[in-house]
């Protein structure tokens, strides 16, 4: 059964605007290659404001996701065991192979080279720590959760479309 999300895709202001999600391929991207999104639009607007900087301008999409077969780091406690377990194995054996305190690179690679988190996985919604004090309503006190998605399948993608533009 589907379990349908609205989300927000953030990237560099272009003409014509994207048709579709861009794939981050960098090897030290939070969770590895995907397509990125933002649960809350104010996050998207945050990074497109902090991280986009290169051309002044920020685009933000939003799109549908079907969330029935991410793994949910964030809600379901199931899943966060299994990452956990899933991630402490990987840092066991590359620290083993490497004898040094892995990268996030090397974990991604580690899961790459592993074949993923599962044939069934699309994807990973997972929840970083914020530090924003422009979008926080209490001075030092993060109490909102900024989650992000990588999906992993450009299928779980429906509906993308140019949502606004921002200035950085």
């Amino acid at each position: 059964m589907p379990i349908i999300r609205t989300m927000f895709h953030t990237q560099e202001y272009s003409e014509p605007y994207l048709s579709m999600a861009l794939a981050c391929t960098r090897d030290d991207a939070w969770l590895g290659h995907g397509y990125y999104f933002w649960k809350d639009e104010d996050d998207a607007i945050f990074w497109g404001q902090t991280a986009k900087k290169r051309v002044r301008r920020y685009s933000i999409y939003s799109a549908q996701i079907d969330c029935a077969d991410v793994l949910d780091t964030v809600f379901d406690e199931e899943h966060y065991n299994f990452w956990l377990r899933s991630i402490d194995k990987a840092i066991k054996v590359l620290t083993i192979k490497s004898n040094r305190k892995p990268t996030i690179e090397d974990v991604n690679t580690y899961f790459i080279q592993k074949g993923g988190w599962g044939e069934k996985v699309t994807g990973i919604l997972f929840q970083d720590i914020p530090s924003n004090e422009t979008i926080s309503k209490v001075v030092g006190f993060f109490y909102k959760k900024r989650i992000q998605l990588a999906a992993f399948d450009i299928k779980i993608i429906t509906n993308f479309a140019h949502h606004f533009d921002g200035d950085c």
